[in-house]
């Protein structure tokens, strides 16, 4: 997902039991109105996808945790039903994510990434692993699987030379 489309997922978006989750909006800030809600970038980006087992899990202890920091903080928790909040349950700002992440990434001495990398990444494991390029398309939420294929050609050419 997009730093915006995982910001803007509700749980009512995410069917724990199947591992399905629905992407269909994204969460974004500007100055004069502050977080809020839009359309996903395009309209190939509203998107189902499945989830593997290992984040389903994590996603269930996430919600049983966030369950508890509404119970502690009672009336200060403003019920957004978002996945990913603030402390007090209010939407996350993306800039949030992008600060966190790069705190971890210096804290734990790894290489300079972002947080989009890691999309490209799971795409380009996607891609080296086999999965058909429609397949990584339509999870990355491009319109084309033209523009896929022009982003992940060192992947393309890898996974090739691998089946060579």
């Amino acid at each position: 997902m997009r730093r915006g489309e995982a910001c803007g997922l509700e749980w009512a978006d995410i069917d724990l039991d199947n591992g399905i989750v629905d992407i269909n909006k994204s969460s974004l800030y500007l100055p004069q109105k502050g977080v809020f809600d839009d359309d996903t970038k395009n309209t190939s980006s509203r998107r189902v996808i499945k989830l593997p087992q290992p984040a389903v899990d994590v996603l269930k202890e996430y919600r049983a945790y966030q369950a508890q920091e509404r119970l502690k903080l009672g009336d200060q928790w403003q019920n957004t039903n978002k996945v990913f909040t603030a402390w007090n349950g209010r939407p996350i700002h993306p800039d949030s994510v992008s600060c966190w992440f790069h705190d971890f990434v210096k804290r734990y001495d790894l290489p300079p990434i972002h947080v989009h990398s890691l999309r490209h990444t799971n795409a380009t494991l996607l891609i080296y692993s086999g999965t058909d390029l429609k397949t990584v398309s339509n999870r990355l939420g491009h319109a084309d699987v033209s523009t896929t294929g022009n982003i992940y050609t060192h992947a393309i050419k890898t996974a090739d030379e691998r089946a060579a």
